[in-house]
């Protein structure tokens, strides 16, 4: 299924293991607590070489995305 997101899992030490999904300059961040996507730009910083969580992420496809939420529970 192409819904024209990509999906990025954070790596840093604060952000370990969400799941960004990010379509043009929007970008959701999935909260497990509340089960579901929350408008952000937390993944800004990420693409930011003066930032220490550059390019600390990795893009992933939807279905690992989708596992890792399902694994959330």
């Amino acid at each position: 299924m192409n819904n024209n997101f990509t999906y990025h899992r954070l790596l840093d030490i604060d952000n370990y293991g969400l799941v960004v999904k990010c379509k043009g300059h929007l970008q959701y961040v999935y909260r497990p607590e509340k089960r579901e996507w929350i408008r952000t730009g937390l993944l800004t910083k990420y693409f930011n070489d003066e930032d220490p969580c550059y390019n600390l992420y990795e893009e992933i496809t939807e279905d690992e995305a989708l596992k890792l939420i399902k694994a959330y529970k």
